[in-house]
């Protein structure tokens, strides 16, 4: 049985492994600005729960780039008409420019099922707009600024260890409200957990069989 342990073990570890990259808000005040590090263009997930405000989210950027954003939400419950407006800070008088809104109505999300999260969404249509080198702010509201969502900034995956990939599917269920009992339907969870079940099979009917062999030797 340790040998079965020992080889899921090395199986987890060599699993190529498409990992999240979440980040849970949580603004000490409202409409506080949250900034958003790193490479733009790697997926970044920013899981949030508007309060009866807006949540803002700030990008800079040295060069000319596209920005993708994206939008999910539980499919099960009550749906609500999440929407994004980017505006850009202007460079001489301190103000801002609306660069790009994306009020998509409920009707026209796409409902999905992530297989890797074990969750089916309401997903946006990807916000897409070519921007050019300044501060840029992503407003993610609704019209009475209650839900949870899940916010996706850029569109290049990113790879990581297993286990390190299950926690993150953990922290993103638990944003929605799932309990822990949940992470068997992540294909990161069941597909281990069902070749451990045939590792096993394997060799309680080799130790049977041994018995067997065992028994007919010594009547």
């Amino acid at each position: 049985m340790k040998k079965i342990l020992f080889s899921f073990s090395l199986l987890s570890f060599a699993l190529p492994v498409l990992a999240y990259n979440p980040l849970v808000i949580d603004p000490p005040q409202p409409y506080e600005i949250i900034p958003i590090e790193g490479d733009p263009y790697v997926e970044h997930q920013f899981l949030g729960t508007l309060t009866d405000y807006p949540e803002m989210f700030e990008l800079k950027t040295d060069v000319s780039m596209t920005l993708k954003a994206t939008v999910r939400q539980k499919s099960s419950g009550k749906s609500v008409p999440f929407g994004l407006i980017v505006v850009r800070q202007n460079d001489t008088d301190g103000g801002v420019t609306e660069v790009v809104r994306q009020n998509q109505p409920l009707t026209e999300w796409e409902k999905i099922t992530d297989s890797g999260l074990g969750m089916t969404f309401l997903h946006t249509k990807t916000l897409e707009k070519d921007i050019v080198p300044g501060t840029y702010r992503i407003e993610v509201s609704t019209p009475d600024n209650k839900g949870d969502y899940m916010l996706t900034i850029g569109d290049e995956p990113v790879r990581a260890g297993y286990f390190t990939t299950v926690g993150q599917i953990y922290t993103i269920q638990n944003n929605f409200g799932y309990t822990p009992f949940h992470m068997l339907f992540s294909s990161y969870v069941y597909y281990p957990l069902g070749i451990l079940g045939v590792l096993y099979g394997i060799y309680r009917t080799w130790r049977y069989r041994k018995e067997l062999l065992h028994a007919r030797f010594t009547t």
